[in-house]
């Protein structure tokens, strides 16, 4: 099963622009071209299409082009970085419910600049490219995907606003406590669609918890052992990841974006990195099951 996904067109396709970008940015010796979500989005368009993903193919590309150059821009602002990254989760979440984007990534393509302090626009720019050809593929995946027929409800703005306080509180909480590894941005793009998901309840919890985790631990451990390689490390870390959703047969697109982060700052590459993408995906997917059924609750009375 593992090695028929592994020869199939779609995962090679998909792995093939991860391997792409991970060239580009050694070859050019640029590593702001990085953009670990890239292997998330990559992953949940070919190998493990999400349906809301693919319906927006647009979307796949516009709205995380947006917010990394928003969040570029803002590191113009002379202000410390929690307010920046707390102003642009912000912005890009308000923009996000006025054009009627069901897309997660893109807050990760808005804090990853700011949380790195980039001031250049070579994130932004590849992450346009990058995405663009993400977006084609989507167009082809929705020609040939049995999608859900109808329109898909929005997240209701109370949910929104809820879970976007929710999210910052946790980033105010990193930076009070300056423990960084709980900033993990390819969670937060989790948490912030399963906090809007209806059916989203407790068992669905442990499965994640623990391909997030063990991807953590995995990716970490080959950066140690494989430290100064950028391609192998990337390359590797990219089909463990496949490896632990097809085990777990839990399809979690942004844990590739998880396998990618300890190559782009210092302390996702640390011990502490697994604790912190334990903590915060429990954490809040603990908060977001209890909140979906003290939900599901009211409705039912209602």
């Amino acid at each position: 099963m593992i090695w028929n996904t592994l020869r199939s067109k779609r995962f090679l396709s998909a792995y093939l622009l991860v391997i792409l970008m991970l060239v580009a940015a050694v070859v050019l010796n640029q590593r702001d071209i990085l953009f670990p979500e890239i292997a998330g989005m990559a992953m949940g368009v070919m190998v493990f299409p999400v349906a809301h993903w693919i319906k927006k193919p647009v979307h796949l590309w516009l709205a995380p082009t947006i917010g990394a150059f928003i969040g570029t821009a803002l590191n113009e602002l002379t202000l410390m970085t929690q307010p920046k990254i707390l102003l642009g989760l912000v912005i890009i979440v308000i923009l996000m419910h006025l054009f009627r984007v069901n897309f997660g990534p893109t807050i990760p393509a808005t804090l990853l600049p700011i949380f790195l302090g980039l001031h250049d626009y070579v994130f932004a720019t590849t992450t346009a490219v990058f995405t663009f050809v993400i977006m084609l593929a989507a167009f082809r995946m929705r020609k040939s995907e049995n999608l859900p027929e109808g329109s898909e409800k929005f997240r209701k703005k109370t949910d929104t606003v809820i879970i976007t306080i929710i999210l910052a509180l946790w980033i105010g909480l990193a930076f009070v406590t300056n423990l960084e590894v709980i900033v993990v941005p390819p969670v937060f793009a989790l948490i912030f669609e399963v906090f809007h998901t209806k059916n989203f309840h407790w068992k669905l919890i442990p499965p994640r918890l623990a391909v997030l985790t063990a991807t953590a631990i995995l990716s970490v451990g080959v950066l140690h052992l494989l430290a100064g390689s950028i391609i192998w490390v990337g390359v590797i870390n990219v089909v463990i990841t496949l490896i632990l959703c097809k085990w777990f047969k839990t399809p979690v697109p942004v844990a590739f974006g998880v396998s990618l982060m300890p190559l782009i700052f210092p302390a996702w590459g640390t011990w502490g990195f697994p604790v912190g993408v334990f903590a915060t995906t429990g954490v809040l997917m603990c908060i977001s099951a209890a909140y979906r059924k003290l939900r599901n609750r009211q409705a039912v009375q209602e």
